[in-house]
């Protein structure tokens, strides 16, 4: 019975593990995609496409006609003009408006620096300040992409020409923490985008918030209608930190019930195992979504969540996955995965006289939950903390509160693991104090089974008389590490998504948010780290009652698991790898004091028929 107890719990943990990193997909090659998804267009560069043929507010897009000769056309005439293609003569002007210079403008508080362009009116990319030990980052928001973040498109969610239509700045309205640009389209349309950050120092708002609104205003003496709407894009997001398999480097929004998020697994399709499970590559996903409250690009530590306001309100979604070079990155890095989506906002009419606008707060900043959770609508839910969720948000909370007594991030995580031990130590001493008792039966178990090794149902009956009788759980071996998985999942999900362990150094680690390699032999990485983790759950399993009296196949599981637990680990964040460290150091402690306390072994082992008689055996220390 006992085997099957210790096998079934070998096999839990090594399906949980499984489920932990098994995504639901298996990589394949990237499906090409269109090339104006993986060509990055520089601010002087020309392009000439062909578009399709649009309605509404696609119709007075100057990316395909200049602004003077939209202000001599006629409503009608603009109108008619939509659902023709881009002509030869209109793409020659497209070359002319390409080559125009952009114009850059920065906003900045004490955590953020926006570079704000004229090429779409929107934002070319974000610098952050305080994300690396304090001071500036090296990730950039946007850095490389092709589109602006927040840019417009009236021609679809692909449409490059359209998302980098030239603005005016209006200097008139622009201060040191707000920007307005302006363009005028045909048919006596206008497009007004104002942004604000926060003040420097502002304590009442969300430092890294940017409050936008796009107005459309109609100016002609008739109504403008559109079937097609606008898309507005949030950004571009490439892979960052220890995500080799980009299981965060995903879009996501939340219609108002529940979160959904479209990432590499959906992009790349899976062969699934067996063949099971498998599914088809969508390069691109554009969906109808009847309430969409928020939309956010993210990787591993950066979220930028744009959440809809009292305007407009979105009904869908655009996201696609491309890749950026280290020429767009401007680094000497490999080409990484990156993402980008846009949200659709539907407008049907604009009456005379009359506007409508689009209302955005956007966050663009590291992956806090503290922060996320005060911007509302289950903004949290960002972090993706997974099936173990309701623990990691505890956990959370829980190492927020001892880090704003003790400043480091490293030592917090053993404070909390030391709470923690202590708060399950007398669950595992009771469970080490059954490994004792395991010890001591030994002898009338190995009786039992030599006197009904021919009846095996007698067997079973009789063996687990003796485990109750002397208050045995044959399961205790295991029992200290199944106890401790959901808080060790809850960990693993919350450690491997929280930003502020970015850069924490901790002892001679130089960032928590990353194994701590020390050296490399031949490319291999040397991590010191869940080396003495492996050595701690050695001796730790060494000094198991289990290991010294246990069965062979119990024996061999328990030796073999420290090295399961090496190689699962060995590439972790190094602030779990403290943790697990910890603990089982905390573990070999009360071990050695349970081995070394006399309460069980006074007890005298109970024969089932035989109360009477209560033989007293001493367990071998």
């Amino acid at each position: 019975m006992d085997k099957k107890n210790v096998v079934i719990g070998l096999a839990c943990i090594l399906a949980a593990f499984g489920l932990m990193f098994y995504q639901s997909s298996q990589r394949v090659e990237p499906v090409p995609v269109d090339p104006v998804e993986q060509t990055v267009v520089e601010e002087s560069e020309t392009t000439v496409t062909e578009e399709a043929p649009q309605s509404g507010l696609g119709a007075l897009d100057d990316s395909v006609s200049t602004q003077s000769e939209a202000e001599d056309a006629s409503a009608d005439s603009v109108s008619e003009s939509v659902f023709s293609p881009v002509t030869e003569q209109e793409a020659k002007k497209i070359e002319k408006i390409e080559e125009e210079p952009a114009t850059i403008r920065s906003l900045s508080n004490d955590f953020i620096s926006v570079d704000f362009t004229t090429r779409g009116g929107a934002i070319k990319q974000v610098h952050f300040l305080k994300t690396k030990q304090g001071g500036p980052d090296t990730f950039v928001f946007n850095s490389g992409a092709a589109l602006p973040s927040l840019g417009l498109s009236f021609r679809g969610p692909e449409s490059e020409l359209s998302y980098k239509g030239t603005y005016e700045i209006v200097e008139a309205e622009t201060t040191a923490t707000k920007i307005v640009f302006e363009r005028k389209m045909g048919g006596g349309i206008a497009v007004r985008r104002s942004y604000e950050i926060s003040p420097a120092g502002d304590s009442e708002e969300d430092a890294y918030l940017i409050r936008h609104e796009t107005e459309f205003i109609n100016h002609a003496d008739q109504p403008l209608e559109s079937s097609t709407g606008v898309y507005v894009n949030l950004g571009t997001v490439y892979s960052l930190g220890n995500d080799k398999r980009g299981d965060f480097l995903n879009f996501g929004y939340f219609n108002g019930e529940d979160t959904e998020f479209i990432g590499r697994k959906v992009f790349e399709g899976s062969g699934g195992i067996l063949g099971i499970g498998a599914r088809e590559a969508r390069p691109k996903v554009q969906e109808t979504v009847s309430n969409l409250y928020w939309g956010v690009v993210k990787n591993q530590y950066f979220a930028f969540v744009a959440t809809v306001g009292e305007g407009m309100k979105s009904n869908g979604f655009f996201t696609t996955e491309t890749h950026l070079t280290p020429a767009e990155l401007a680094s000497d890095t490999d080409t990484v995965d990156a993402v980008r989506a846009s949200l659709a906002f539907p407008i049907s009419r604009i009456d005379a006289g009359e506007s409508k606008s689009i209302e955005l707060e956007f966050y663009t900043g590291p992956k806090e939950f503290k922060r996320l959770s005060k911007l509302g609508d289950h903004q949290e839910e960002v972090m993706q903390f997974g099936f173990f969720g309701f623990f990691s948000k505890i956990l959370m909370f829980f190492l927020y509160g001892i880090h704003s007594v003790i400043p480091s991030w490293g030592w917090s995580i053993v404070v909390m693991t030391i709470i923690i031990k202590v708060c399950f130590w007398p669950l595992t001493a009771k469970a080490a104090a059954s490994q004792k008792r395991m010890r001591k039966i030994q002898e009338p178990l190995k009786e039992i089974r030599e006197k009904f090794k021919d009846n095996p149902q007698k067997m079973q009956k009789e063996t687990m008389r003796l485990f109750r009788e002397n208050k045995v759980n044959p399961a205790a071996g295991c029992l200290p590490i199944f106890i401790q998985m959901p808080i060790f999942f809850g960990l693993f999900w919350m450690l491997r998504t929280a930003s502020e362990l970015r850069y924490a150094p901790f002892l001679w680690i130089n960032d928590l948010s990353q194994p701590d390699t020390v050296a490399y032999i031949f490319d291999f990485p040397i991590n010191i780290l869940p080396l003495i983790m492996g050595v701690t759950m050695f001796f730790q399993m060494r000094m198991t009652p289990a290991m010294a009296s246990g069965d062979a196949t119990q024996q061999k599981i328990m030796k073999f698991l420290p090295f399961i637990f090496l190689i699962f680990l060995y590439n972790f964040s190094s602030g779990l790898v403290v943790y697990w460290t910890v603990q089982n150091l905390l573990t070999i402690l009360q071990q050695y004091i349970t081995n070394k306390r006399d309460d069980v072994a006074n007890e005298p082992v109970v024969i089932p028929g035989n109360k009477k008689k209560k033989k007293r055996i001493s367990a071998k220390k």
